[in-house]
């Protein structure tokens, strides 16, 4: 359709709509960037070695310092903004220019560190093992180990023995390390989708045998209906009316079928509160993706996601915290929170979550205190709060 369009917008107007690297932070996944960016902390080494070191300059310093930022700096946007920028590109494409831009800037020390700009190669390589699969980025992670090793020996050979370790054993290791994170994340998508086919099998084979069986009788009545209808008029009227009462069952039960496919899952809300909360920007921690919620997982699944709705649109949280066990599900967050007084008058947005709990016999309870908010459902009428991450934040302060 953006095609179809684009010959019907006057140049200017395409102009404004085809420049997309104008929103580097768009869907920025500010876990990632900070999960990566934790280790940028070896750097450090580097700089320490450049400013504490004999035969480096005031120039050298800055150049070298300057590096660091920039390439520390680079290096977070890269692993948050791997998902989203640029848009339309593969995320084999967003990897390599991500790679390419920091191998550029990583050369760029060469002057004053000379082989100490292996120490960027354990960056890169983890640049392509968190991001692409291993069969694309193990060949490029060895081939920059072998002109890495190369370089040194004609420059340096007396390094040759750290470099090695430098360039090809934490390097591999790390896109080992991304293998198993990559496989872990498709396990629970793939099982995921796993789930809902099963259930779309098992919502098709229901409909069917409902409706095979109803509109086989209401055919046969149908039948009897017409031929009674000139010799019986009491006979057909009776079938008539037996039609009629079974149609209204057979829609009423395709309905309550099909609403199955409506009813979420426990281990998907997970997954959708975890992408809505980090597209927000805010830190979540929640439980695992396939944390079994029990007898209750309908309830549970509904509570979720509203709750973690609100935490998304209204809290202006930093951070959210979800504990579950088979009869409690707790959801707290450092945002504005919620007025107690409206909730129990039910006139806020929690009214309806209320009585779909009470309706299925727990309790919904909120508490706001040391500026956390905490939303508890219980459906065991144990209203002690649950321990979460946020106990810590509380200790803390």
């Amino acid at each position: 359709m953006d095609g179809d369009l684009r010959g019907l917008l006057p140049d200017d107007a395409q102009t404004r709509q085809e420049p997309k690297l104008m929103h580097p932070f768009k869907n920025f996944q500010l876990n990632n960037a900070i999960f990566a960016a934790i280790w940028l902390v070896f750097l450090a080494a580097v700089l320490v070695q450049v400013y504490l070191g004999a035969g480096y300059s005031a120039r050298d310093k800055v150049w070298m310092t300057a590096c660091v930022a920039v390439f520390s700096a680079f290096y977070f946007w890269a692993f948050g903004s791997m998902e989203s920028h640029p848009s339309g590109w593969s995320q084999f494409s967003r990897a390599m220019l991500r790679w390419a831009v920091l191998l550029v800037i990583a050369l760029a020390s060469v002057p004053v560190i000379k082989t100490g700009v292996i120490s960027y190669a354990p960056y890169l390589a983890a640049m392509l093992g968190f991001s692409v699969p291993w069969r694309k980025s193990l060949p490029i992670v060895a081939a920059t180990g072998v002109v890495g090793t190369l370089a040194v020996w004609f420059v340096a050979p007396e390094d040759l023995g750290w470099s090695s370790l430098v360039l090809f054993a934490t390097p591999f290791l790390l896109v080992a390390v991304g293998v198993f994170s990559q496989y872990d994340v498709s396990r629970y998508q793939l099982q995921h989708e796993l789930d809902l086919a099963q259930q779309r099998e098992n919502i098709a084979t229901d409909v069917h045998d409902l409706l095979g069986h109803s509109l086989t009788v209401i055919n046969l009545k149908s039948e009897v209906a017409r031929r009674a209808l000139h010799n019986n008029a009491e006979q057909a009227e009776k079938e008539l009316k037996e039609i009629a009462e079974l149609s209204r069952l057979a829609l009423a039960e395709v309905r309550a079928t099909v609403t199955q496919m409506r009813t979420p899952t426990f281990a998907g809300e997970v997954q959708g509160a975890r992408r809505a909360l980090e597209t927000k920007g805010i830190t979540a921690h929640l439980p695992e993706r396939l944390t079994p919620a029990g007898e209750h997982e309908t309830v549970f699944s509904w509570c979720l996601r509203e709750l973690t709705t609100n935490v998304v649109r209204h809290s202006g949280a930093n951070t959210c915290w979800v504990s579950v066990n088979a009869d409690k599900l707790q959801v707290t967050d450092d945002g504005s929170g919620f007025s107690t007084d409206t909730v129990q008058n039910r006139e806020g947005g929690l009214a309806g979550l209320r009585e779909r709990v009470e309706a299925a016999g727990g309790r919904l309870i909120v508490r706001r205190e040391h500026g956390l908010t905490r939303v508890l459902i219980t459906m065991s009428g144990d209203s002690e709060l649950m321990r979460d991450g946020a106990v810590v934040q509380e200790a803390s302060e």
